[in-house]
């Protein structure tokens, strides 16, 4: 009776991995990593708990409690893995469409401006004409102040020839000449 119960359990925990082998590529609410983690986790949890349950005499029960509880243990792990990758994907999706979206503004923002008969460079033609046009302000105005300065200059020179004079003409006077 003991040998019909291991070939039984044997059986059944055989069949438990086979069907979560072939059942793993048919599932379409689970993703690769949680199927890998389940038949991984079951593989090594029956190893483990036909061990431990040959120790006690209960091969197995002891495979079969191991494998179910792998099978748990090992789905969450890649769960856990399959939910990161997912959120990667997800993120970088979003990504790229906000880098779609934000291309698109700029070709409609362009085909606007082509439209008003503007070209994408107006803006650098209008700043290159403020910089000439404010380069220019400066020249006139560094001339301005030069004429302004020689314009003072002879008239000091003007102004020191006529005390000049009339210090030479006062002396002549005062002389008596």
């Amino acid at each position: 009776m003991n040998k019909y119960r291991q070939v039984i359990s044997l059986c059944a925990c055989s069949s438990l991995i086979i069907s979560a082998l072939l059942t793993s590529g048919c599932a379409s609410d689970t993703s690769p990593n949680t199927q890998q983690g389940a038949v991984a986790g079951a593989v090594a949890g029956a190893i483990i708990g036909g061990i431990i349950g040959h120790q006690s005499g209960e091969t197995d029960k002891g495979a079969l409690a191991g494998a179910a509880a792998g099978a748990i243990i090992g789905g969450a792990a890649g769960n856990e893995q399959d939910r990161r990758v997912s959120e990667i994907q997800y993120e970088r999706r979003i990504a790229e469409e906000s880098l779609a979206k934000e291309r698109a503004q700029e070709e409609a923002q362009r085909q606007r401006m082509i439209s008003q008969g503007k070209s994408v460079e107006d803006h650098e033609i209008l700043a290159a004409r403020q910089r000439a046009e404010a380069a220019e302000a400066e020249v006139a105005r560094l001339r301005a102040e030069e004429a302004a300065a020689i314009k003072k200059a002879k008239q000091l020179e003007d102004y020191k020839a006529r005390e000049a004079a009339a210090k030479a003409e006062a002396e002549r006077i005062r002389s008596g000449n």
